[in-house]
This record gives C-alpha cells, structure tokens and sequence, in this order.
C-alpha cells in the first residue's frame, strides 16, 4: 500500500502556522475568500482576538476593492504573524495609496467605518508603501490572556 505524503491524507488536522501569506482574487469575492483563509486561525487565538482579526481583514480588503480598486484579475496579499505577544496582519494591494486619515467617519454616512473600526480595536495601525500599499494593524495577545482570566 502506498504511503500516503501529506498529513490531510493521513487523516491529521494540521495547525495554522505561525507565520501565513495568502494571495486573494480582488473583486467581489475577494472578503469572503480572506475569511476563509482564516478559517482555522482559532487554533492559534482565543475566540475574541481570532473574531477581530476576521472583522478588520474584511474591513482592510473591503477597502482594497472599494478604493484601489481591485478588481477580479488583481490580487490582494494577505500576511499574519501570530507571535510572542502579538498578532500582526498585512493587507497589501497596488492601488493608488492614501495619507492615513482621521479615522473618525461622518456619522451621517454609511461608509468610512472600516479605518474606525481599525483604529478602535487594533492597538496599532498604520500605512507602509515599500512593498506596494501596505495597511497593517497589530492587536496584543496579552489582551488575550487578560480576557481569558476575566472570564
């Protein structure tokens, strides 16, 4: 019987690592496609930490495809690194770019909460442009640890 390579074929549920990129179609599907690529980050984070990661990916790609632009045959690079005390993640696209605003929207508005929403629950955010356009935010795992011991 042939030995069987990879470890889903094996029948073992491998753990997310550490460290993971994904590259995402732009276009209409693109959140719904960065949401599952972080379908297994439970493994990693508690249930509230890996719910932000999942809320303000959505917002960073969603802001990808409304104002860069990118569309489906673009691509949106996605990184996370769950490590030591922090969780980074990296929305990178090739659009046009922008100055970091003030994050607070016009409260008479339907859009514009995706950089508020950013900016209330990561505890760091910023915009890098050496590889492209980078939006990125860091949430603190020790926030994690003092949520866990709360409840």
């Amino acid at each position: 019987m042939p030995r069987s390579d990879t470890a889903a074929e094996q029948g073992i549920q491998e753990r997310v690592a550490p460290d993971m990129s994904f590259e995402l179609a732009g276009g209409p599907y693109a959140v719904t496609a960065a949401r599952l690529a972080l379908a297994d980050i439970d493994s990693e984070l508690d249930a509230s930490t890996a719910f932000d990661v999942r809320l303000l990916v959505s917002e960073l790609v969603t802001n990808s495809v409304q104002h860069a632009s990118v569309g489906a045959e673009d691509s949106i690079r996605l990184t996370i690194d769950i490590g030591g005390g922090i969780v980074r993640v990296q929305v990178f696209d090739e659009g046009p770019g922008f100055e970091r605003p003030d994050p607070t929207p016009d409260v008479g508005t339907d859009t514009g909460w995706g950089l508020f929403l950013v900016n209330q629950i990561a505890d760091r955010w910023g915009i890098e442009r050496e590889q492209g356009n980078c939006v990125w935010f860091e949430i603190d795992r020790s926030s994690e640890a003092a949520g866990q011991s709360a409840a």
